[in-house]
């Protein structure tokens, strides 16, 4: 029995929090879950794990920072977290790694100036910010008319110019877990955005050597313990998108059959432990 707490930080209790709980409860892990509205720096958390499930990166960051500088660690770590909650940062780190990605600028002063996103890439492209999840906000310019509109509708923060990809109407996510991809499934959608938050249809996937090697090089470059990699299917071979470091998970156990949550534990376990 190990006498360390793990605090599942949760601001919805989705069924990945409570399939998570209850892995972790399996192993011997003196689980508690805690629904984050507030929090000091007190012994609860000086004598903690915190694994991180909020959503939003004014909340995951801060969390994340108490429970390694204050507790006895994050899962996932600050600075891996730091990085996949910001899509740039992200393809910065996978390029200088040898990790394939989509050609991608970033934008840091549009001014409502169309040019500003076409000079760098042809059209059509993608432009999206550089933090967010489910695939809002983000647009596809056919024309450099096109982007001009959509850089008029962002406020403010820089912005990522992303090339278009050609592929099936389907990008795949894989689970990864320490150094192995546990599980993936395709996403399919007729519209050109694939995410299963916008009504994609998921397909189990079988995990050819290519893309276990390209996935789990994706979440280790970062940092990650665990992590849901986003890659699609391009003339040019696999290209990673993004790197999700406090990923949903539901669909693919669904899909797949694979136990995800007690892959997740596994591993946390294996962490707290050793």
């Amino acid at each position: 029995m190990v006498s360390i707490e793990v605090h599942l930080l949760y601001d919805i209790a989705r069924l990945e929090e409570k399939l998570l709980s209850s892995e972790l409860s399996k192993r011997g892990l003196n689980v508690k879950l805690i629904k984050v509205n507030a929090i000091d720096l007190g012994s609860r958390v000086m004598d903690a794990v915190g694994l991180i499930r909020v959503a939003g990166r004014s909340r995951v960051l801060p969390l994340s920072f108490i429970y390694q500088e204050v507790g006895l660690g994050s899962i996932n770590s600050f600075n891996s977290l730091i990085i996949t909650h910001d899509k740039f940062l992200t393809l910065v780190k996978l390029s200088k790694a040898g990790v394939p990605i989509p050609r991608t600028a970033l934008l840091l002063d549009y001014s409502g100036d169309g040019d500003a996103a076409s000079a760098l890439l042809k059209t059509p492209l993608i432009i999206k910010p550089t933090d967010g999840s489910w695939g809002r906000l983000v647009a596809l310019a056919n024309t450099v008319r096109e982007a001009e509109l959509i850089l008029r509708s962002y406020r403010e923060g820089p912005l990522l110019s992303q090339e278009y990809v050609k592929k099936p109407k389907r990008d795949i996510r894989v689970t990864v877990v320490g150094d192995r991809a546990v599980a993936a499934i395709y996403r399919y959608s007729d519209d050109w955005r694939t995410n299963t938050a916008r009504g994609g249809l998921a397909v189990p996937v079988k995990i050819d050597p290519e893309l276990e090697d390209i996935s789990v090089k994706a979440s280790t470059t970062v940092g990650a313990t665990y992590s849901g990699v986003d890659v699609v299917e391009s003339e040019r071979g696999y290209l990673v998108i993004e790197v999700n470091g406090v990923p949903e998970f539901k669909n693919v156990q669904r899909v797949t059959g694979v136990n995800v949550a007690g892959e997740i534990a596994e591993e946390v376990a294996r962490l707290i432990t050793s």
